[in-house]
């Protein structure tokens, strides 16, 4: 039997309410990303872009898992799964999951940029940085643990190393991202396994040839259809 690789998405997360780069209401709009998300000027834009991180933990309070968090949960105590997701919050952790990737790190922590300290918080503490000095160093430059634009993804070696290996026997589900950060193409180009596609809509910049199912639906829709395609993967 093989392994089943997920590789999530912000789509994943959005029918739990949280808002996506690309939302035109909500957060992300009130905010310049270049400003608040830009590993080359955060230092400059400090006190703003720990006030965005601490309006998005606050929105993170707010949620709770959907059904298909919940089901790649479930799914992960029958097989052997690797669990990568673009996400940066905890609700598949909250689902039940256990050694998710985060390939663009976690809102719900903080990291000395000097010596490396990590802060890790909980949804029941005070979610809002309060500008105070490392613990460990006294350095003032604590960053969000987020992957920036323009700052090195440290799991993204772990990501392409796991598709290069796959074979007839592995299976894939990529599931709410549109591939414009990850490249799912050249994720796939040399994938021997079984893929899917579960995204709300088509788009430009996904090959639909290297699937051998796609579902254009909500992803907590299609917890049905997704259970089916597993079910005759294993038999």
């Amino acid at each position: 039997m093989g392994k089943l690789v997920f590789l999530s998405g912000a789509g994943l997360s959005a029918p739990s309410g949280l808002s996506t780069f690309r939302d035109n209401d909500g957060l992300w709009e009130q905010y310049d990303l270049d400003i608040v998300c830009n590993y080359q000027t955060w230092i400059k834009n400090f006190n703003l872009v720990h006030e965005f991180y601490n309006k998005r933990r606050l929105e993170l309070r707010k949620v709770t898992p959907n059904k298909m968090h919940e089901k790649i949960a479930e799914i992960s105590k029958r097989f052997e799964v690797i669990n990568f997701t673009q996400n940066v919050d905890d609700l598949l952790e909250r689902a039940g999951c256990e050694n998710v990737i985060h390939l663009h790190g976690k809102l719900l922590e903080l990291h000395c940029t000097n010596c490396n300290d990590i802060t890790k918080l909980n949804l029941n503490d005070d979610l809002e940085f309060k500008f105070e000095n490392c613990k460990k160093c006294q350095s003032k430059l604590i960053k969000p643990s987020v992957v920036f634009f323009g700052e090195q993804a440290p799991f993204y070696t772990d990501l392409y190393s796991t598709f290069y290996n796959l074979n007839e026997d592995d299976l894939v589900v990529i599931i709410g991202t549109s591939g414009a950060v990850i490249n799912i193409n050249y994720l796939l180009r040399f994938a021997k396994s079984k893929n899917i596609l579960i995204n709300l809509e088509k788009n430009k910049y996904i090959n639909e040839a290297l699937f051998s199912h796609i579902i254009y639906k909500s992803c907590d829709e299609c917890i049905d259809e997704l259970e089916q395609i597993i079910q005759e993967w294993n038999s």
